[in-house]
C-alpha cells in the first residue's frame, strides 16, 4: 500500500505535482467544470456546466466512472453523507411532479433517483452544507430552507430583494450562516447577501469594490468568508461585523472558484481559462500555479477534506489530482 502523501502546506505547496488523472479526454472541451469532494476524501464529482454532465468516480484510486442522465439545472450539486448527490432538476415531463424544478438525489452506487422534492417555482440560487442544510433561492417566492438528512422543509426565508445573477452559495461551517454572492442587474456593483440561521429570516446586504461577483467561501475555523469577482483580487469579510476587512492581490486569474485548506491556512484559486493557483491566506502571496492551453474552459480548484490533495479540471476534460512528494 502506498503512503499517504503530505499534507498541503505553506511550506511545501511549492512542490505540487499531479499524480493522477481521471477520466478520458474529450477534445475540444469548453465551459466550467464545478468539482467536488465527499466528506470522506473518497469520491469526487464533476460537473460541466456547458453539457449539463455529472459524473463522479466511487473511489480515487480506480478509473470507474459513473454518468447521471437526469437533466439538471445550472447550480453546483453536492455530496450528501447517505452516499448520494443532491441537485437541482430541470423541469421535466416524467418527474413525479411534472415540469417542476425539483431537489434530486442520485446514488452514487448506479447513477439512480433516490429522491425527488418539488419545489413552487424556478431556482435561481442553490447552496448545500456538509453537514445536509440546503438553501434554495426561488424568483417569485423567496428563499426555502430545508433539511436533506430527513428530506423536510424547514423554514421560508426572505430572499434577495433586487433582480440579480447570482454566482456563488455557501454554507459557514457551523451551518449558522449562508452567503450568496449576486450581480445585480441594473449595473450597480456586486454584492453579498449572507442570512444569519439564528437570529432573522432575511439577508443582510453587504456592497462589494468589484462590479462582478463570481465566488465566496467560509473560513474553516474563523468568522471570515473570501469574495472574488471580476478582478485579480480577494476580499475579506469579517462575518460577525459585516465588513471588508482587507483586500488579497495579485491572483493570477479572475477567481470563479476559491477554496480554503482544511487548515485555513491556504487559498485555492481556479478560473478564466489561466489553470488555478494556490495562495497564502494571510499575505495572498502566490505559492503555486499550473495551466494548460485551454482558455475556452474554467474549473473550480478544491481541497480534499483531508488537505493531502487538490483536484483541478483540465482543458482535456479530464481532472487532474494534485499532491505533495507522491
Amino acid at each position: 500500500m502506498n503512503p499517504l502523501p503530505p499534507v498541503i502546506t505553506v511550506d511545501n505547496a511549492a512542490r505540487l505535482t499531479r499524480f493522477r488523472q481521471l477520466g478520458l479526454p474529450r477534445t475540444p472541451f469548453t465551459g466550467r467544470q464545478h468539482l467536488g469532494f465527499a466528506l470522506a476524501g473518497d469520491h469526487l464529482f464533476a460537473w460541466n456546466t456547458s453539457s449539463s454532465r455529472l459524473r463522479w468516480w466511487k473511489h480515487l484510486s480506480s478509473e470507474d466512472e459513473i454518468e447521471s442522465e437526469f437533466p439538471l439545472a445550472d447550480f453546483k450539486p453536492s455530496f450528501l453523507r447517505d452516499g448520494s448527490i443532491v441537485a437541482i432538476g430541470e423541469p421535466v415531463a416524467d418527474a413525479a411532479m411534472p415540469w417542476r424544478y425539483r431537489i434530486m438525489a442520485i446514488s452514487l452506487e448506479d447513477g439512480g433517483l433516490r429522491h425527488e422534492e418539488a419545489l413552487p417555482s424556478a431556482v435561481s440560487g442553490f447552496g448545500v452544507s456538509g453537514q445536509g442544510m440546503a438553501l434554495v433561492l426561488l424568483e417569485e417566492s423567496g428563499a426555502q430552507l430545508w433539511s436533506l438528512k430527513d428530506w423536510r422543509l424547514m423554514r421560508s426565508l426572505n430572499g434577495i430583494n433586487i433582480p440579480a445573477m447570482i454566482n456563488a452559495c455557501a454554507f459557514s461551517p457551523n451551518e449558522r450562516h449562508v452567503a450568496m454572492v449576486a450581480t445585480p442587474y441594473d449595473g450597480t456593483p456586486a454584492g453579498l447577501w449572507l442570512w444569519d440561521l439564528e437570529k432573522s429570516t432575511s439577508p443582510t446586504y453587504l456592497p462589494l469594490k468589484v462590479p462582478l461577483g463570481w465566488s465566496v467561501a467560509f473560513h474553516p475555523s474563523q468568522p471570515l468568508l473570501v469574495v472574488g469577482g471580476n478582478a485579480n483580487e480577494v476580499e475579506v469579510v469579517d462575518v460577525r461585523e459585516r465588513r471588508i476587512t482587507k483586500t488579497l492581490t495579485g491572483f493570477h486569474c479572475l477567481p470563479s472558484n476559491l477554496d480554503f485548506s482544511p487548515a485555513g491556512d491556504l487559498l485555492a484559486a481556479g478560473g478564466d481559462g489561466r489553470g488555478f493557483a494556490i495562495h497564502r491566506f494571510d499575505t495572498g502571496e502566490r505559492v503555486f500555479r499550473h495551466g494548460d492551453n485551454n482558455d475556452l474552459q474554467t474549473s473550480d480548484a478544491v481541497f480534499s477534506p483531508d488537505g493531502r490533495s487538490i483536484a483541478w479540471g483540465q482543458g482535456d476534460g479530464t481532472v487532474g489530482l494534485w499532491s505533495v512528494d507522491y
